[in-house]
């Protein structure tokens, strides 16, 4: 009999690790009861992967400290509560931070995998986190106000914070496991150069070429103008295109019903026409979560884009970033992964 997972485990595999998780989690609230009687925080995490010192930390005694107040949905219900906690971005740093190559923002390619002690998981890109790029204030909680955090809390010994959210799914409760990943290496290798259209593929039900032709018979065109420091100096500009949200949806993505807020498990990768790769998360651009009005532009007021621009025909604008490392350049290609499966090439 076939007990494959359909993802090179078999199921019994997949149920005792998920077993054991729970049992070890279990095993962690009833120390934390205990040490809570001698005032000593324990909200112990495990941080993997492309990590300088991976292990498991208690985040309570690391610096800095931050607290903030959040309000989001959950199950239709507004909900507000003040977290106390660590930035996702200062929990990397203080293990040594992310180990990246010489490829140029390589900490662009890395995204983090969090999972909680029920097996759920979604997905944080670096550069949403990184002060030099998004510095989304994303943050592992261990204390609130409301009471649900702790040995006796609903929501565990720690769990996300994400306050650029609208929704809840990003505020994984429970949370056992950090898991820092990277596209793999090496990127795919381009004729660099002016391109002209871009391909879109990967986790959508009709992948394509897409061209400023294409984009604008989707008659959903929207104009954003940002700025952000470049190798020159700072720079303002107005892009005219279509959201990357609206531009995904149009394809068709490819969710699994049956997982819960699968959505949450995919990513972009956007590649320039010289190899260069950034990694947007959907978790950012989803209208129900961070709501960034990441866009595919077209046109543009500075010049900068069309037949004689040298950015190209394409180009994914992500306004609120302080610098334009993710504003990808002669895009050629967009490819939709599901990035907690893994990058399928």
């Amino acid at each position: 009999m076939d007990t494959s997972s359909g993802q090179g485990e078999p199921v019994e595999h997949h149920a005792l690790k998920e077993g054991f998780v729970e049992r070890l989690y279990s095993a962690e609230v009833g120390l934390a009861s205990l040490l809570d009687h001698f005032g000593l925080p324990f909200s112990p995490v495990r941080l993997i992967g492309d990590v300088t010192d991976p292990g498991i930390y208690n985040p309570p005694p690391l610096t800095p400290v931050t607290t903030l107040t959040a309000t989001y949905t959950a199950a239709g219900v507004p909900v507000t509560d003040t977290y106390t906690g660590i930035k996702l971005w200062d929990l990397l740093t203080a293990v040594g931070g992310v180990t990246v190559t010489s490829a140029k923002n390589d900490i662009l390619n890395k995204y983090v995998v969090a999972t909680g002690a029920d097996g759920y998981q979604v997905v944080f890109s670096a550069g949403e986190i990184d002060p030099n790029f998004g510095n989304q204030p994303v943050t592992v909680a261990y204390s609130d106000t409301g009471g649900q955090l702790g040995p006796h809390g609903s929501d565990g010994l720690a769990r996300m914070a994400v306050p650029s959210d609208n929704a809840g799914g990003r505020y994984v409760s429970d949370l056992v496991s950090l898991d820092v990943k990277s596209l793999p290496e090496p990127g795919p290798s381009g004729p660099d150069g002016i391109s002209s259209q871009l391909t879109l593929s990967g986790e959508v039900a009709d992948p394509g070429i897409v061209t400023p032709k294409t984009l604008a018979c989707l008659n959903q065109s929207t104009t954003e103008t940002a700025t952000y420091t470049s190798g020159t100096g700072q720079v303002t500009d107005t892009y005219t295109g279509v959201s990357l949200w609206t531009l995904i949806q149009d394809a068709g993505l490819l969710t699994d019903p049956s997982v819960k807020n699968d959505l949450l498990h995919f990513g972009v990768v956007a590649t320039g026409s010289d190899g260069y790769r950034a990694f947007i998360s959907l978790g950012e651009i989803y209208p129900a979560s961070g709501n960034q009005p990441d866009l595919i532009a077209f046109r543009d007021t500075g010049g900068q884009l069309g037949p004689n621009g040298p950015d190209g025909a394409l180009r994914l604008i992500v306004p609120g970033d302080s610098a334009g490392g993710r504003y990808v350049s002669n895009l050629v290609s967009l490819q939709v992964i599901d990035a907690v499966r893994g990058f399928q090439s």
